[in-house]
């Protein structure tokens, strides 16, 4: 199994909207996937797999997963050197943390391998 990068995103509404959203920003069409047990969306290609759900994954040290509701999991695919599929893995995570990021919307943390956390962006407060 391969590492994941994962964005925890603080975002207010329900996750249809969340979908939505990410759609729009990111310019690709997520599916709604379920295991007979959970349900949540996914995007894949034949190189990278971005899944989209609720978690519940406990505040561990200064990780402070219980402020973000959603996750976004950030898996390479089909590749088999190690450098390279972290490579493919890392370049993604950090595209969709930045359009993300760059709307100024909502806190986010990206969180290497549900271990380190990696950056943290909080918007301004408008006035």
């Amino acid at each position: 199994m391969s590492r994941t990068l994962d964005i925890f995103v603080d975002f207010p509404q329900d996750i249809e909207h969340l979908i939505k959203e990410l759609e729009f920003i990111l310019a690709l069409k997520l599916e709604l996937v379920s295991d007979g047990i959970d349900n949540w969306y996914e995007y894949r290609n034949s190189t990278i797999t971005l899944t989209v759900g609720r978690h519940d994954f406990e505040n561990d040290r200064e990780i402070k997963f219980e402020e973000y509701p959603y996750n976004l999991s950030i898996r390479a695919l089909n590749i088999s050197n190690q450098l390279d599929r972290q490579k493919w893995r890392d370049d993604f995570a950090s595209y969709v943390f930045q359009k993300l990021k760059a709307t100024e919307s909502y806190r986010l943390m990206l969180v290497d391998d549900l271990q380190v956390k990696l950056e943290e962006f909080a918007p301004l407060v408008k006035v």
